[in-house]
């Protein structure tokens, strides 16, 4: 069976979900399968004769009733993990799903949820899944995304192809891309509509694709679904001097000046292809996980460390995250009598505690203590990941 929706939600700090549906029919009723992929920074990995391992439990509810658990204990090195919860038996509509992942060794949980829809086919009736957007939900606003979009023909219409076509809309509906959708028949009476859609050179923020089967001048079926755009961080040389500040907190003063001599943008390309090749833990795989974590604090910098007139990533605690990431305990320290607002991190691995003060009151909180402790760390940090 061909599935009729999709959606791909990407939480910054926390376990990925999919969904895919299955359209009810005869029978009125359909299916759901819920992919829940867990990413190593989701567990904390414990030491079992002599080997590093993890253990969790996925549980989920799809309306607040219907209950399904997974669990298991695994090497640290079945990273990415992917766990399938199937639910059926579900009536046409809209569905409330919520997925809880419990770490076993620290106790910790993480939540999400998501909407799910169960479309109907109707063999008299022209109708439709929902569009599924591959990479969806958060998406870097460079390269590609994927449309598909399943259409049911009613029984009396042939083989002809209704014109099909897409419109990427902004929050004010303004059309940024559109185009034309690729379509061919497939079992059952289902007719199949792709594209490719750039997605360089597009804003940053919440966007709508929105697709249509065209017979002349009616609208025969459309479907829309949404995604979310994260900033395309130039971390490739296109713009040096971009690059060079993006990457400065994690890059070797050799590999700056290396990026500096380069000739042109094909020249400064290759540097950054190796200076992320360097770096990535699994170079057998097609991603970069490093460069994917890095990207992300990017993100987490701009949004929470970028005060008035200067970039976060240009902050204390800017660079910081940048070399270190997520501290393992925060505490803030905003209103002490007689003292300036204060923040301190700490980090367990390797052993790092910083302070930080906003001695102007503008929320430009500065290091007390000297970088060289930090680049010890981080240099500690970039040895035990290279062994």
């Amino acid at each position: 069976m061909t599935t009729t929706a999709a959606i791909t939600l990407l939480a910054l700090t926390g376990f990925n979900l999919s969904w895919s549906s299955f359209p009810s029919r005869s029978s009125n009723t359909g299916s759901v399968e819920i992919t829940v992929l867990i990413d190593e920074d989701d567990l904390i990995a414990v030491s079992s004769d002599g080997e590093q391992v993890v253990s969790y439990e996925v549980t989920s509810t799809i309306d607040g009733e219907d209950f399904l658990r997974r669990g298991s204990r695994l090497a640290d090195s079945s990273f990415p993990i992917s766990e399938v919860l199937l639910f059926d038996l579900l009536q046409t509509g809209e569905h409330s799903v919520s997925v809880t992942l419990t770490d076993l060794e620290s106790g910790s949980t993480q939540s999400s949820e998501v909407d799910v829809f169960i479309d109907a086919a109707n063999s008299d009736l022209w109708s439709s899944g929902g569009v599924r957007v591959s990479p969806g939900g958060y998406v870097r606003a460079s390269g590609y995304t994927s449309l598909s979009w399943n259409v049911y023909i009613p029984e009396d219409e042939g083989q002809n192809i209704p014109l099909g076509a897409y419109a990427l809309l902004d929050r004010a509906t303004d059309v940024v891309r559109e185009g034309w959708l690729e379509g061919e028949f497939r079992d059952g009476g289902v007719l199949l509509y792709s594209a490719d859609v750039s997605l360089s050179g597009i804003e940053k923020g919440r966007y709508r694709f929105t697709v249509a089967a065209l017979r002349g001048d009616s609208v025969v079926a459309s479907s829309s679904s949404s995604i979310s755009l994260l900033e395309a961080w130039d971390v490739w040389g296109d713009d040096v001097d971009e690059t060079t500040s993006l990457v400065r907190p994690i890059a070797s003063a050799y590999e700056l000046s290396e990026l500096e001599r380069a000739g042109g943008l094909g020249d400064r390309n290759s540097v950054m292809a190796d200076f992320w090749t360097r770096r990535d833990p699994n170079p057998a795989t097609r991603e970069n996980e490093y460069l994917d974590s890095y990207l992300l604090r990017l993100d987490r910098i701009s949004r929470d460390f970028t005060t008035t007139g200067i970039r976060g990533i240009n902050t204390d605690r800017g660079v910081i995250y940048a070399k270190m990431g997520e501290p393992d305990i925060v505490e803030n320290y905003p209103f002490e009598i007689g003292d300036y607002p204060y923040i301190t991190w700490e980090y367990f691995t390797p052993t790092l505690i910083i302070t930080f003060v906003d001695s102007d009151g503008y929320n430009l909180y500065e290091m007390v203590e000297g970088w060289e402790i930090v680049d010890r760390a981080f240099n500690s940090r970039e040895e035990r990941s290279n062994d």
